[in-house]
């Protein structure tokens, strides 16, 4: 049987959303440059809310991988945007035929669209989504134990966020870190790295919408 993520219901909202996001997202870095940075945290809120921010499908097909190789029951992604990483992920899920994927998301509108496409991909049964700030939304009741998380969002916030679910990581549970290159993920690099944390880790390269896309891979010991 063919992986979900092939099938014409799931490869087809795939296709749409990057062309979405291939028209969208220079669009909105170019204006983002022309006016200047945002000047305060609100401003960069008010300007992600466009952004679609997709994985590669490179990346995309890793994560699917990634989750099937660890047998991934329990799932933790943080940052849905428009939920074209969450597809890959419940796409593991579904195809093995347990779990689920808890995804947080800071901005309503995009959780929203992002519901709208789960179901579209028939994928909606897999998935839950977390409306708000992650810091607060994880505080709820999760797994008895996490096979994998896919850190995607507010680059700062790694760190806490991984600390949060940490003592729910079971031994062999995978860290799954993306746009490793931005220096705000410094710390969040230097603790997976040190093995006294309880890591092994490693950073690899991906291609995708920009070329050379950074990420991290640590196991959890």
């Amino acid at each position: 049987m063919s992986p979900s993520i092939t099938q014409p219901q799931v490869a087809d909202l795939l296709e749409t959303l990057y062309a979405d996001a291939a028209k969208n997202d220079p669009r909105s870095r170019r204006t983002e440059r022309e006016t200047g940075s945002p000047a305060n945290e609100a401003d960069h809120f008010q300007e992600a809310r466009h952004r679609y921010m997709a994985v590669g499908r490179e990346f995309g097909h890793l994560l699917y991988a990634l989750a099937r190789s660890v047998k991934a029951k329990s799932i933790v992604e943080f940052g849905t945007s428009f939920g074209a990483s969450t597809i890959y992920l419940a796409c593991a899920l579904r195809d093995q035929g347990k779990g689920r994927v808890i995804t947080t998301e800071f901005i309503a509108e995009k959780a929203a669209q992002a519901k709208k496409n789960f179901a579209v991909a028939g994928l909606d049964e897999w998935v839950e989504v977390r409306v708000g700030d992650a810091r607060e939304s994880l505080k709820d009741p999760l797994p008895e134990e996490i096979d994998l998380i896919f850190l995607d969002g507010a680059k700062g916030l790694y760190l806490e966020v991984l600390q949060l679910v940490e003592p729910r990581l079971r031994a062999g549970a995978l860290v799954v870190s993306d746009n490793t290159s931005n220096a705000l993920l410094g710390p969040f690099l230097d603790y997976v790295r040190n093995p006294g944390h309880g890591y092994l880790s490693s950073a690899i390269l991906t291609s995708g919408r920009e070329r050379n896309q950074g990420h991290e891979i640590s196991i959890r010991l």
